[in-house]
């Protein structure tokens, strides 16, 4: 799948793959995709306005307090996380405002789309496990990509946005496909690969839909390409993902002894990669699984 530049950002091209040949699941969800309109989650302006306002030097904190509060749910779902584990002070924050002011308006911003995310994967009747899956997975990447960035340096402003939203392709080709009639039987091993095949054009869109910065942007359709290495912020995510990986498959809560070429390959000194490992480890185990 080729890459394009659509206005500065980067975007794999459904338009230039051939679907002659393919079989009828496949070619289903090309012209899905193809619409640039399929499964495309909707952005609330609670998250729209705090993206913009996490890097205004004017913005009031009080102001975004009062746009959560108009959106219940999704207050409501913020105040909790904020009052948990992963994110606990010492104190409750009994408001929406307190919340705000305990993390700052960039991890306000940063909370806000996990939130949005989460709400994103429900509804769904064959794939809800896996798209569950797919967001623990990627609030993992989403810590990974904050230390990495912490320790090798090579961070900005988007890092644990660009690590929390890389693979969210995956979860709106998951619900192009639970679209299709219940009585038809889907090759569960053919879902997968579809899954991994068109997850970063489809996560680019929704990117692009959101009007997300260009950083993320460029994680969504590159972090499976091989010429990603090449652009910091996506080595970032990428590096991320070879971390979740490895963790995932290593025992609970015993010495780590894992093979860390993969993150060789990305530039990763192997005693770094432990470290990274470590500390990522120690990071995720206090991450509530799910919002």
């Amino acid at each position: 799948m080729t890459a394009a530049r659509h206005d500065g950002r980067v975007a794999p091209s459904m338009d230039d793959i051939s679907t002659e040949g393919m079989g009828e699941l496949e070619r289903k969800l090309v012209m899905c995709l193809r619409t640039g309109r399929a499964a495309l989650p909707v952005l609330p302006r609670v998250a729209s306005v705090a993206l913009s306002l996490a890097t205004d030097p004017r913005a009031k904190i009080q102001d975004l307090a009062r746009l959560v509060d108009t959106d219940p749910p999704i207050a409501a779902r913020f105040l909790s996380m904020t009052n948990s584990v992963a994110y606990w002070r010492g104190y409750l924050a009994a408001s929406t405002q307190a919340a705000i002011v305990r993390l700052g308006l960039a991890n306000t911003r940063d909370l806000l789309f996990q939130v949005v995310y989460a709400g994103s994967t429900r509804g769904l009747e064959r794939y809800q496990n896996a798209v569950e899956n797919c967001f623990r997975r990627s609030v993992m990447a989403a810590v990974a990509c904050k230390i990495t960035a912490e320790e090798l340096r090579i961070g900005g402003e988007y890092d644990y946005m660009a690590g929390l939203l890389h693979d969210i392709g995956e979860a709106r080709i998951y619900r192009i496909l639970d679209d299709i009639p219940k009585h038809v039987k889907l090759d569960q091993r053919e879902v997968r690969q579809l899954v991994h095949r068109y997850h970063c054009a489809a996560g680019a869109e929704v990117a692009m839909a959101w009007q997300l910065p260009s950083e993320i942007v460029d994680a969504c359709a590159a972090h499976h390409d091989d010429m990603g290495t090449r652009v910091p912020h996506v080595r970032l995510v990428m590096i991320a993902d070879a971390l979740v990986g490895i963790l995932k498959s290593a025992p609970v809560r015993q010495p780590l002894n894992v093979d860390t070429d993969e993150l060789g390959d990305l530039g990763v000194e192997p005693e770094m990669a432990l470290h990274l490992l470590e500390r990522t480890r120690e990071a995720v185990g206090v991450v509530p699984p799910r919002i």
